[in-house]
């Protein structure tokens, strides 16, 4: 009762602004950590940078809707165009897409301009999140259980609790008893069956009791009537009940009955362990149960003899099985003798999952030690994903994605760099029966996925979340485990998780640790009401709601084992925590054990088991929707039970289908499917996408009736794009009563999705570096390809003879592409920006004085460099964002600066603000990899030339082909290009402008033959001679030559010294030659190289980060159990700091009344604190004018995102010296699904602040003044800050009234200062 008083005392404004301070408490700690951090990574560097994000859901992407979904991917192109945008990613399977931003101000254009786009639903700016737990330093003990802890904690001794237990002390067991070193659990540590023992006397016989409550000294065999279960009493004491069902009982004269149905203190006996191993009993009369020599059995002794003493031996107890863990005894959560534990191992006795098709199991949390000992043979594995070779290998984005994937730092190793994350595994499915560590609920067939979106503080984005969601449904996972949540609830994450509900996937999630009732303010994601959601809140090994639990009666749906709980942690070790983010895993292990058991389930009828099955708790009455703690053993139960879905046994006999679209990713043609031979029990045919894993994905249209024909055909209307996972088609058949999973290796027929595609151009030019087999009719040199200026259509270039009639001849190789991207400009301002080639591979860009509002994206591939050689913008609000490196301001002192980008693309993206101009930038870019060469070994020619052919996959565009003539060059022939000098150095030394003179150097070509002398000479820019130039013999085929030039002047177009071999048929055609601007002594020029001197570094080099996801690299480290204790971690601890409560000054009399489009839809409550308004003025009979104006107001604010949204103000309070006005918005009779989703957006953007929050201080400062309520300086106004905005389901609203309506009719309490008839709505 105390608990209850404490809990109603919070107020719903009083949590909410609790749990903002905390948010914002934490996110201020989390970004001073990162930036004091010295080397961050990519999640905390985009952090540092200041980077925003924005969720996008496109229209036509209703949850289970069958209907042909958008191309997501279609729109990211033009979303990274947008000014201010870093990246955007797509989300397919949920119609979404993350965008990040550059600032606070581009978020806000950005959500503006998307506001006006019908293709988009819904724009919401992303919100951060926490994980739930509690260290063991951090929970406050509140009840005898942390009381009995601690007290253990203090011995060593938490966990094997024998010492504590006297059935344990009965047999005079200490330390780590449980399990015995057999491998089998001792009885006396579980009390969830029956504890039997037999107790033998001195003379030989056994302590027995009879039907008739006689209890006498048995001889012989062991009867039932010998067997005694412990009760153990939680003062201490021991209780024996006969399997009569009747306790033994020593009444006022000492006699020793077994008669007795309720267990009171004649029923308690004190245990006392003898020198001789025995033990002896004593009654509550302070007298010792003595066996007489005669037979009699009675409790009247004083002193303790040989009679008063007895032998004790276990009796095994079928009902139970338990793991050879050695830590299984510190897991009370899953057995304890005290009986509120999950009776795991009376589910273990019916199933542990160790036979079976196993379940994927998605941790979404901090990652996953997929090293430790206890884990590592129970984590999922890609099986598309060759591990450590640093390849995409399954395409999904993610480079060795092999256990999951890191979506705080974009890349596939979710090592845990927290605890958190592998302490909820271990829970989950930790090995059980392995002899090591601890046992998870699940003890085998479990496929741990690790999806880590919280970073190594334990914060993460809402986006992040999202993006692990979508990774989980797309690889196959049918639970996913949710230990975290806060900031508020956020309709682009309720929309992912509608989705994955959609697709089956059942999301356990923490209630919340900060000890207030989810019915009065939420907490999400637990708060969602989505039919998929298990709500968990926590317990003590009491079976009492731990003291930090949240906790709700129409919110939360069950309780689990949560306070002090024992687990895995990173780097092998094990360790308590507590939280209900350590509750949670115990639901989801018994989903995990549920499903396995019984995999015909569907995901509602997994959750109704858990929900069903728990264990009745007086303790919970009131504050659990079940009034119940999960229960295993009842869970298995009533899964044998439960009516499964029954699918058709008929299959589809086969599915063909091939792709005619030639478009990369685009598919288009006829699915044809060959019926079942029996369709009796087959409604329809329905075809799926599958992944590469094998699990069924979206469906390819709609269900297709069986006709009685034995091939169905399902027409493609124009092209469909699959979403990034999906591998395969399939077709199973279905019915009213069920459908066939759409699983590979089973009787579903599939075929993989090949997708048919052609280049859409080729390579720009070929060249032939000349013949150097000089025997007739062999050729052996360098082909030399141009890439084309877009890759993202070609594989490779397929190389052929050609022969002399035109006809294709034999094959020769092929050169694979990689991605090459010429640079490209897309934006409004790229017809303002000048660009030119420089040299093969090199451009410059630069773009002047500019103007308001400028946007461009340029885009090139890697690897190479940027070289900013000037930039003068506005500091931070004109920017050159290249990859991740922002650039603004005058730069002119550090300038040039060179960036080297690694083997990927890069984006250049160019933005200005609506204020101050510049003079500008410009950069060169170089693109080392735009040429590539192919070696022809000596072979002996099938051609007269060569023909190449650019190919994506199988797929050739002959009509992109380049063709190429080849000279067999003899040794009766002038010199083979291949054989022409490689480069060629000279040293003007005239000073004469218009002449030159000096020593040419020559540098032969490697293995040259048949050359004779080498002739440098003057050529204009074209390599036309323009003199007969100097000739000098090589002294070697390979030796460098020297050539004399005398004073010789300039021809008008002389631009270059140019060098031939020569010899007696004449001069090769190939040379290497010199610009005549080149002065200094340099090193030798060879083919190919861009001819230009290094590039300065006054303003030094940096190397712009690759921007692909998962570069290839070490490994990271789990973290240390040293490091987890040194670690600060402020998130953990409740954030209920009550320096300034909040006084309520008005609140509404009675709960409003439900509209019936807030009983189809809900409502949207939040509240905002205005520092500096008198609160008072908003109370009272002046108040009521005060309140309707604020509604007004806010109502006119929502209007262009909710049309007619009603708004109520429903409770004013005092924070310190600043007001807080708590409000709710409801829709209009005619508002659509969606609209409450928009206000929540809305809302969220104004608690971010900038440019759309500052107008709502403008405005709401105006309201106040025309309402009689002045700002102490005018000059500023008043400035709103919004906390958390939460969406009120309908189903909750509809309990929450007639929760009050009970109350009135009850005499329920009224607030003080109610001001009763103020129940207005404003539109």
């Amino acid at each position: 009762q105390i608990k209850v008083e404490r809990r109603a005392a919070l107020s719903v404004a009083s949590m909410q602004m609790l749990r903002s301070l905390a948010m914002w408490l934490l996110l201020g700690i989390f970004l001073a950590a990162v930036v004091d951090s010295g080397a961050a990574g990519p999640k905390e560097a985009a952090v540092r940078h200041g980077e925003h994000r924005i969720i996008l859901r496109y229209t036509g992407m209703s949850v289970g809707s069958k209907d042909e979904k958008p191309n997501v991917d279609e729109h990211i192109e033009n979303l990274e165009a947008k000014s201010g945008v870093v990246k955007a990613q797509s989300l397919p399977r949920l119609g979404m897409a993350v965008v990040s931003l550059s600032s606070a101000e581009a978020s806000e254009a950005l959500l503006e301009e998307l506001r006006e786009d019908d293709a988009v639903e819904l724009a919401v700016l992303d919100t951060w999140v926490t994980a739930f737990d509690f260290l063991k330093e951090g929970e406050t003990p509140a009840s005898t259980a942390d009381t009995f802890v601690r007290a253990l904690r203090s011995q060593g001794n938490l966990g094997p609790q024998c010492s504590a237990h006297p059935a344990c002390r009965m047999r005079g067991l200490v330390g780590d008893c449980c399990p015995a070193g057999d491998g089998m659990m001792l009885s006396c540590c579980s009390a969830s069956g029956p504890d039997l023992v037999s107790l033998t006397t001195y003379h030989g016989t056994y302590l027995a009791a009879n039907s008739n409550g006689q209890v006498y000294q048995g001889h012989g065999a062991l009867n039932d009537g010998g067997k005694w279960e412990i009760i153990a009493n939680v003062d201490g004491t021991i209780s024996l009940r006969s399997r009569f069902g009747k306790y033994l009982t020593v009444d006022n004269e000492n006699r020793v009955l077994a008669d007795r149905d309720l267990l009171q203190a004649w029923e308690k006996l004190e245990i006392s362990r003898n020198e001789n191993q025995t033990i002896s009993l004593t009654s509550h009369l302070g007298r010792y149960i003595s066996a007489e020599e005669g037979g009699a059995v009675v409790a009247d002794r004083v002193d303790n003899s040989l009679w008063e003493q007895f032998a004790v031996a276990d009796i095994p107890n079928p009902s139970e099985r338990f793991a050879d863990d050695p830590n299984l005894g510190r897991l009370w959560g899953m057995d304890h003798w005290a009986g509120f534990d999950i009776d795991a191992p009376e589910a273990w006795k019916i199933w542990t999952g160790e036979v079976g098709k196993g379940i994927t199991v998605a941790v979404i949390d901090t990652g996953i030690d997929y090293t430790h000992e206890d884990l590592k043979e129970q984590m999922w594995v890609n099986p598309l994903e060759i591990p450590d070779n640093g390849i995409d290998d399954d395409e999904n984005g993610y480079v060795d994605d092999v256990h999951g994937a890191d979506f705080a730092n974009d890349d596939g190793d979710p090592m845990d760099d927290n605890v958190h994350g592998t302490h909820c595994s271990g829970t989950i499915a930790g090995i059980g029966n392995n002899g090591l560590g601890v046992s998870g609920v699940s003890w085998r067939g479990v496929r741990l996925m690790a999806l880590k979106f919280l970073s190594s503080s334990g914060s993460g984005r809402t986006s992040d979340a999202i993006r692990a969601i979508d990774y989980a449904v797309a690889h196959g996972a049918k639970i996913a485990s949710n230990s975290w949540g806060g900031g508020g609830s956020s309709p682009a994450m309720r929309i992912a998780i509608e989705h994955a509900a959609a697709e089956g996937l059942l999301f356990t999630a923490a209630a919340g640790n900060e000890g207030t009732n989810n019915d009065e303010v939420g907490s999400f994601p637990a708060n969602y009401e989505v039919d998929n959601i298990i709500s968990v809140a926590s317990t003590t090994w009491l079976g009492e709601l731990s003291s930090f639990s949240c906790y709700g009666k129409e919110t939360v749906d069950v309780a689990a084992p949560g306070s002090y709980i024992y687990s895995s942690v990173p780097g092998g070790g094990y360790e308590y925590l507590s939280g209900t983010s350590m509750a949670t895993p115990h639901v989801t292990g018994l989903a995990a054990l549920v499903w396995m058991y019984r995999p015909q389930l569907s995901m509602k009828q997994v959750k109704e088991i858990i929900r069903e099955s728990t264990r009745k708790l007086a303790s919970l009455d009131g504050f659990i929707n079940t009034g119940g703690l999960i229960n295993a053993k009842n869970a298995l139960e009533a899964a044998w039970a439960f009516e499964p879905p029954r699918s058709p046994a008929h299959a589809p006999k086969g599915l063909e289908f091939v792709d005619v679209d030639p478009r990369i990713g685009t598919y288009s043609g006829a699915v044809t499917i060959t019926a079942a031979s029996d369709e009796s029990d087959i409604e329809y045919y329905q075809v799926y996408f599958v992944s590469g894993a094998g699990f069924q994905l979206e469906p390819l249209g709609g269900p297709i009736p069986a006709s009685g024909e034995s091939e169905v055909v399902l027409e493609i209307n124009g092209s469909f794009v699959p979403s990034q996972y999906a591998r395969y088609l399939a077709v199973v058949s279905g019915r009213s009563a069920g459908e066939m999973p759409a699983q590979l290796h089973t009787s579903v027929p599939y075929v993989a999705l090949r997708d048919y595609a052609v280049p859409v151009s080729g390579a720009r030019s070929v060249t032939w570096g000349g013949d150097a087999d000089l025997r007739q009719g062999f050729v052996k040199g360098t082909l030399t390809l141009q890439r084309a200026a877009s890759e993202t259509s070609i594989t490779a270039y397929n190389i052929y003879w050609r022969h002399k009639d035109g006809t294709r001849g034999p094959f020769v190789s092929s050169v694979p592409a990689y991605g090459f991207q010429e640079p490209s400009c897309s934006g409004a301002t790229c017809s303002l920006i000048e660009s030119s080639r420089l040299a093969e591979g090199v451009s410059r860009f630069s773009r002047d004085t500019y103007t308001d509002s400028e946007q461009a994206v340029i885009s090139a591939s890697g690897p190479g460099s940027i070289t900013v050689t000037h930039l003068d913008t506005e500091q931070s609000y004109d920017t050159l964002l290249i990859g991740d490196q922002e650039l603004s301001g005058n730069m002119t002192e550090t300038l040039p600066l060179t960036l080297t980008l690694g083997e990927v693309p890069v984006q250049i993206k160019w933005t200005s603000d609506e204020s101050v101009h510049s003079n500008g930038w410009s950069f060169e870019l170089r693109q080392t990899n735009s040429m590539v060469t192919f070696e022809v070994p000596s072979v002996a020619a099938a051609g007269t030339g060569f023909e190449v052919v650019p190919t994506y996959k199988e797929n050739e565009l002959p009509a992109a082909a380049v063709f190429l003539d080849v000279i067999d060059y003899t040794n009766h022939m002038k010199v083979s290009p291949a054989f022409a000098p490689v480069a060629l150095s000279f040293l003007d030394e005239d000073g004469d402008a218009d002449s030159i003179a000096g020593t040419a150097v020559v540098f032969p070509a490697p293995d040259a033959q048949g050359l004779e002398f080498y002739r440098v000479a003057l050529a204009d820019a074209e390599g036309k001679l323009l003199n007969r130039g100097w000739t000098a013999h090589a002294s070697s085929p390979t030796g460098n030559v020297t050539i004399e030039v005398p004073p010789t002047g300039l021809p008008k177009d002389a631009a270059r010294l140019v060098v031939h071999a020569g010899n007696s048929f004449g001069f090769g055609d190939g040379f290497a030659s010199l610009a005549l601007v080149e002065t200094q002594p340099r090193g030798p020029i060879f083919p190919g190289s861009d001819e230009q001197a290094p590039l300065p570094k006054q303003g030094g080099d940096r190397r712009l980060a690759d921007t692909v996801v998962g570069v290839p690299g070490a490994k990271k480290a789990p973290r240390s159990k040293k490091a987890d204790q040194q670690q600060s971690e402020p998130w953990l601890h409740q954030s209920a700091s009550k320096d300034e409560e909040a006084k309520v000054i008005w609140a509404e009399s009675v709960v409003a009344p439900l509209s019936e489009a807030a009983a189809k839809i809900g409502r949207v409550r939040s509240s905002f604190t205005v520092p500096g308004l008198d609160a008072q003025a908003l109370g009272g009979s002046e108040g009521i004018a005060r309140r309707a104006g604020l509604a007004r107001g806010l109502a006119a604010e929502l209007g262009a995102v909710a049309g007619e949204a009603r708004v109520r103000v429903v409770r004013v309070a005092v924070v310190g010296a600043a007001a807080n006005v708590e409000f709710e918005v409801e829709p209009s009779a005619s508002a659509s699904a969606g609209t409450l989703d928009y206000v929540e957006a809305h809302l969220i953007l104004l608690s971010n602040g900038g440019k759309a929050s500052a107008n709502f201080d403008q405005a709401f400062t105006s309201v106040l003044a025309s309402l009689g309520v002045k700002p102490a300086d005018a000059s500023k106004g008043f400035t709103a800050r919004f906390g958390t905005t939460q969406q009120l389901g309908p189903k909750l609203l509809a309990a929450k009234k007639k929760a009050g309506v009970e109350a009135e009719g009850s005499g329920g309490r009224r607030l003080r200062g109610v001001v009763a008839g103020d129940d207005i709505w404003f539109a």
